[in-house]
C-alpha cells in the first residue's frame, strides 16, 4: 500500500509538473505574467515566491495549475498589468500557451523513449532464421534454417525487429533478401503473403508474412496444469510433451491450441510423451469465458494447461542501442502510435464497442504505479510515458474546462475575430465541470468494484 501511494505521488507529480511547465514557459515566452505555479490543489503547504510568481506545493495532489495574470476575461486589471495579461494577448499566442501543456506531456514521453533507446536499448534476437514454414514464400525462395539475414532491399539488418519493419515497409510488394549461408552471401526475391490478425482493440490488422522466423515453433510441452480442469483430472503433469490429438500429429503449441479450440467441447484422445513412456488419455475441453484487454467477452475451449514459456538462448539475445537521431525518430513514432491507440480507444468507448469497465481512476493508477515500481525502475518510467501520452490526448479533447475546450473557444475567436460571449463560456464551463464530476464518480465506482471483485 505504501509503495502504491508513493509511486502514485511520484508519477502524478512528474506528469503535472511537465504539463504545467509547458503552460508556464510559453506564457513567459510571450510576456504573460504568472502569479502562481502550483503542484496540487487546495491550501498552500509550502513554496517560494520569485518575482511575481508563487511556486507552491498544495494539499490535494490530484492535479495542478498555472494562474496567469488576466486569465479570467472579466477580471479587473490595473493599467500597468495589461501588458502582462493573458486575455489581452493575440489569440494565436493564447492558443500556443494553452496547447503547450498537453504538448509538453507528449514531449515528456518522447524524452523518456529517446533516452531508453539511446542509453539502455531494447532486447532483441539475432537475425538468424530458426524456422521456415513449409510451402511458404520463404521456402519457395530457397531460404533455410540457420541462414543469417544481413540486408533487405539494400538496408542493413541487425535484428529481427529490422526484418519485421523492412518487410512491413514494403506493404506486400516483393522484397530482396540478402542472406549468408556457410560464409557465402546470396540474394533471393520474396513476395510476402498478406494475412490478418486482431490488434489490441479487436480490429482486423493486416500484416505481411514470408513464412520464416527467428524462433523455432513452441513445442506442445506442458508448463503448468490448472486445478479443476480436464487435463489435471486426466493425470497430465508439467513436462509432458503432447505429440498427437485424435491421431492428428501435433508439431507445435499453436497446432495443439487450434485443435482444442475447434473441438466444440467434444472428447479428444490426447497422446503425450512422459520420459520414455507414451500415454493416451481422453480429455473433454471445457468452455472458458474471459474479458480481453478492451473488455469484450471472449469464449474459448480449454483443457487447463499453459506453456513453460519461450526460452531464447543467450547467444541469440542482443541489445540494440540507437544513435541520438534514430532514437528521437523512433520515440516520436512510438508516441504517435500510442496516441493513435488512445484516440481509437476513446472512440470505441463512445460507440460502446469497448466496455466502460476498462476505465479507471486514481485508485487504479496508484495500483498500477505500485506494480510497475515493484517491477523495476524501467517499468515505472515506461508507465509514466504511456500515462503522459494519455493525459495529453485527453487534455486535447474539446471539452470545456480541459485545455482542448479552451483551444476550441480560441479557434472560434480566431475565425469570428472577437472573443466568445463570456456568459456562453461560463455555461459551457459549468457543463464541462458537471461532465468531469460524473466521470470521476464513475471511475471511482469502477476502481472500488474492481477491488471488491479481486
Amino acid at each position: 500500500m505504501t509503495t502504491n501511494v508513493f509511486a502514485f505521488v511520484v508519477v502524478l507529480g512528474i506528469l503535472i509538473f511537465f504539463h504545467e511547465l509547458g503552460h508556464f514557459l510559453v506564457a513567459r515566452l510571450f510576456g504573460v505574467g504568472v502569479e502562481k505555479f502550483s503542484l496540487g490543489f487546495g491550501p498552500r503547504l509550502f513554496g517560494r515566491t520569485v518575482g511575481m510568481t508563487d511556486y507552491r506545493i498544495s494539499a490535494i495532489p490530484l492535479g495542478g495549475y498555472v494562474k496567469m495574470v488576466g486569465d479570467e476575461p472579466d477580471a479587473e486589471l490595473d493599467p500597468e498589468m495589461i501588458p502582462y495579461s493573458f486575455t489581452h494577448k493575440h489569440v494565436f499566442k493564447k492558443i500556443m500557451i494553452v496547447a503547450a501543456g498537453p504538448f509538453f506531456n507528449l514531449l515528456l514521453a518522447v524524452i523518456i523513449y529517446a533516452g531508453f533507446f539511446t542509453f539502455i536499448g531494447t532486447e532483441d534476437i539475432r537475425p538468424v532464421v530458426n524456422h521456415v514454414v513449409k510451402e511458404s514464400p520463404a521456402e519457395r525462395a530457397g531460404l533455410q534454417a540457420n541462414d543469417v539475414v544481413v540486408a533487405i532491399n539494400g538496408s542493413t539488418v541487425a535484428s529481427w525487429s529490422d526484418i519485421n519493419r523492412l518487410i512491413a515497409d514494403g506493404q506486400g510488394s516483393e522484397v530482396r533478401i540478402t542472406a549468408r549461408r556457410d560464409g557465402t552471401l546470396f540474394d533471393v526475391a520474396v513476395t510476402p503473403q498478406t494475412k490478418v490478425a486482431k490488434d489490441l482493440l479487436g480490429d482486423d490488422a493486416p500484416y505481411y508474412d514470408i513464412g520464416f522466423s527467428g524462433l523455432a515453433p513452441l513445442k506442445a510441452v506442458v508448463g503448468d496444469v490448472a486445478d479443476g480442469y480436464p487435463a489435471k483430472k486426466a493425470g497430465m503433469q508439467p513436462g509432458d510433451l503432447i505429440v498427437a490429438i485424435d491421431d492428428h500429429p501435433v508439431d507445435s503449441w499453436n497446432t495443439m491450441k487450434a485443435i482444442i479450440s475447434q473441438s466444440k467441447g467434444e472428447p479428444l484422445a490426447v497422446r503425450f510423451v512422459r520420459g520414455e513412456e507414451t500415454r493416451t488419455v481422453d480429455i473433454t475441453p471445457v468452455l472458458y469465458s474471459e474479458e480481453n484487454v478492451i473488455g469484450e467477452k471472449v469464449d474459448s475451449y480449454r483443457i487447463g494447461i499453459s506453456t513453460p514459456g519461450i526460452n531464447i538462448p543467450e547467444a541469440d539475445r542482443i541489445t540494440i542501442k540507437r544513435g541520438p537521431f534514430q532514437a528521437v525518430v523512433e520515440s516520436v513514432d512510438q508516441t504517435y502510435q500510442i496516441s493513435r491507440l488512445t484516440l481509437l480507444s476513446i472512440g470505441k468507448l463512445i460507440k460502446g464497442t469497448v466496455s466502460t469497465k476498462t476505465l479507471g481512476g486514481p485508485i487504479m493508477i496508484a495500483e498500477m504505479a505500485g506494480q510497475q515500481a515493484k517491477a523495476g525502475f524501467t517499468n515505472l518510467i515506461f508507465f509514466i510515458a504511456v500515462l503522459s501520452i494519455n493525459l495529453a490526448v485527453l487534455n486535447f479533447l474539446p471539452i470545456p474546462v480541459l485545455d482542448g475546450g479552451h483551444l476550441m473557444f480560441f479557434f472560434i475567436e480566431a475565425v469570428i475575430r472577437r472573443p466568445i460571449n463570456i456568459r456562453m463560456r461560463e455555461i459551457a464551463q459549468q457543463a464541462g465541470i458537471f461532465l468531469l464530476i460524473l466521470l470521476m464518480i464513475f471511475v471511482f465506482y469502477n476502481d472500488i468494484m474492481r477491488i471488491f471483485s479481486n
